[in-house]
C-alpha cells in the first residue's frame, strides 16, 4: 500500500511540474520535438481544430480578439513575437495541452478534448500565423505562445 500512494505521488508531483508551465520557458519543453511534419494536410487540418476549438478566444487571425475573449486577462496575441511560456514547438504543445497558469489566464488546458496529433497540428497552423522557431529569443519572455 505504501508503495502506490509514493507512486501515486511521483505521479502527481510530475503532473503539477508539467501544468505549472513557466513563464520566460521551460528548457525541458524546448527539448520537446513536434513529431507532425508542417505538412499543408497538417496545417489545414490545425486551422480547422483551432476554428472550432481556438478562434472564440483568440479569434480568427490569431490577434486575441475572439468575440469570447476575455478582458482581464487578454488572450495571446498568437501573431506577435511575445511568447510569455516559450515559443518553442513543445512549449507551445505543453501550454495547449495543460492551459496557462492562472490568474494570469483563463486558458484551460485541451488535455481529453483533443489528441495530441491534432495539438501538434495546431501548433503547425500557429507557425503559418505568428513568428518562425527562432524569430525571438525562446524562453527569454520575448516570444510567446497563448497566455
Amino acid at each position: 500500500m505504501r508503495g502506490v500512494v509514493c507512486i501515486v505521488a511521483v505521479a502527481l508531483a510530475l503532473t503539477a511540474g508539467v501544468a505549472a508551465q513557466k513563464k520566460g520557458g521551460d528548457p525541458k519543453l524546448q527539448a520537446l520535438k513536434n513529431p507532425v511534419p508542417a505538412t499543408a494536410a497538417s496545417i489545414n487540418t490545425g486551422r480547422a481544430v483551432y476554428g472550432k476549438q481556438c478562434r472564440h478566444c483568440h479569434g480568427l487571425r490569431g490577434l486575441g480578439d475572439g468575440p469570447l475573449a476575455p478582458k482581464n486577462p487578454s488572450p495571446a496575441n498568437l501573431t506577435d513575437a511575445k511568447w510569455d511560456h516559450g515559443g518553442s514547438d513543445g512549449e507551445i504543445f505543453t501550454l495547449i495541452l495543460n492551459g496557462a497558469p492562472a490568474p494570469k489566464s483563463e486558458m484551460k488546458g485541451m488535455k481529453g478534448t483533443l489528441t495530441e496529433k491534432d495539438i501538434w497540428n495546431v501548433v503547425n497552423f500557429v507557425r503559418t500565423i505568428g513568428p518562425k522557431p527562432g524569430a525571438a529569443a525562446a524562453g527569454t519572455g520575448t516570444a510567446k505562445p497563448a497566455r
